[in-house]
């Protein structure tokens, strides 16, 4: 019985250190700079911002414009500054993305987690 509690108690603390949900996969492939990879966690339409663009794309143009993005800003990587959740249940994560032409501030709204997460606002700002 004690080493079931011991796991439950692992488990339990593994939780309460990592990243909520996907977190740490969307900042990889932030490094990544794949924007296709990244697409696929995209909700059917999504708020989107990066330097010279904004608004509510489709899925598929929002990969374009986020491709671009990438084309013209090689990541280098990517850190962690803050996560959590909003009042209205959706979690966020603020990201320092390091590219090659410079240093970008990264929000990314979404709900779910695993193959169910769904970013519905990804925001990248000088």
């Amino acid at each position: 019985m004690f080493p079931a509690a011991i796991g439950s108690i692992v488990f339990f603390l593994s939780g309460i250190f990592s990243h909520p949900g996907g977190a740490d996969r969307l900042i990889k492939l932030l490094q990544e700079g794949d924007a296709t990879k990244f697409a696929v966690y995209f909700n059917p339409s999504i708020q989107l911002t990066t330097p010279g663009k904004q608004g509510v794309y489709s899925r598929s143009q929002a990969k374009m414009i986020l491709s671009e993005f990438f084309d013209d800003n090689k990541p280098s990587s990517a850190k962690l500054k803050t996560s959590g959740n909003s009042d209205n249940g959706a979690q966020y994560l603020s990201v320092d993305l390091i590219t090659a032409s410079g240093n970008y501030k990264v929000n990314i709204s979404y709900r779910g987690a695993g193959e169910n997460l769904k970013v519905h606002e990804l925001k990248i700002e000088k």
